[in-house]
């Protein structure tokens, strides 16, 4: 068996090569936030898609979630499940689905066909779909957030992002014995660490030494959620590392592992 994973172009144009938004799908049927989730064509591919994890509630990571359940509602039972904390699943309710922003689809799913279906994330607590595990594991940023350790029976991910230094989800990796790639963030250069903190990111010098913590070696590592406008300075300071299976995600990244 194999794990599919999808990272969805964000940009057009001749910058595609940066991201503003993020949203990665595994096996097309389940989406790692929803940042740019409901902008994907084909339109049956969104379709497809059954489950929908928010790691938290900053727009990047959930802006398109209304289009995407707007554009997959069938007047049916069937409908996609959204997974997050109970902190990101109230911040749905009071800032996107109030009515104003958007309509409220929890109030419309309870009335009605549901547009959607939610549960409730707990850190280290697996949701198991199909073949597959996902592990939420608390990290370390400005609201809480979830990193997602996702194992089938032969191979094991990891998406860690957005975070600070972090130290649970470091433990629970080195316990694996299959670990097959890492996705990490790296938001902003080393000049600007002073921001990297306040804002709840990593930069490249903190990039390295939260890999430091991995005792898992020779695997591929795609950095992730790199500033647009930081792009090239923060891929020339994370090459200038040498970090051996270091990748640069780019946009449309498909990798079978």
């Amino acid at each position: 068996m194999s794990v599919k994973v999808r990272i969805i172009n964000s940009s057009l144009g001749p910058d595609e090569c940066i991201q503003f938004a993020q949203t990665i799908l595994i096996n097309d049927e389940i989406a790692i936030d929803a940042g740019t989730l409901g902008l994907i064509t084909p339109l049956r591919t969104q379709q497809d898609i059954e489950h929908v994890f928010l790691s938290h509630s900053h727009l990047d990571h959930v802006a398109t979630l209304p289009l995407f359940l707007d554009n997959v509602y069938k007047p049916s039972d069937d409908c996609p499940t959204v997974y997050g904390t109970s902190e990101t699943l109230a911040s749905l309710h009071t800032d996107f689905f109030n009515d104003r922003v958007w309509p409220d689809l929890f109030r419309l799913s309870e009335e009605e066909t549901p547009f959607l279906r939610q549960q409730k994330l707990s850190s280290q607590e697996p949701i198991k779909i199909e073949n597959l595990s996902i592990t939420p594991v608390l990290l370390n940023h400005v609201v809480p957030t979830m990193g997602f350790i996702i194992q089938e029976a032969t191979t094991t991910l990891a998406i860690i992002s957005d975070t600070l230094p972090t130290v649970q989800v470091w433990k629970l990796l080195n316990e694996v014995q299959n670990l097959s790639a890492l996705f990490l963030e790296c938001s902003f250069p080393n000049r600007m660490q002073w921001l990297a903190d306040k804002a709840g990111h990593l930069t490249p010098q903190r990039f390295q030494s939260e890999l430091a913590k991995l005792n898992h070696f020779n695997i591929p590592v795609y950095a992730i959620h790199v500033k647009a406008t930081y792009h090239e300075e923060v891929i020339r300071e994370l090459q200038e590392l040498k970090i051996r299976e270091l990748h640069i995600s780019p946009p449309n990244l498909e990798i079978t592992i």
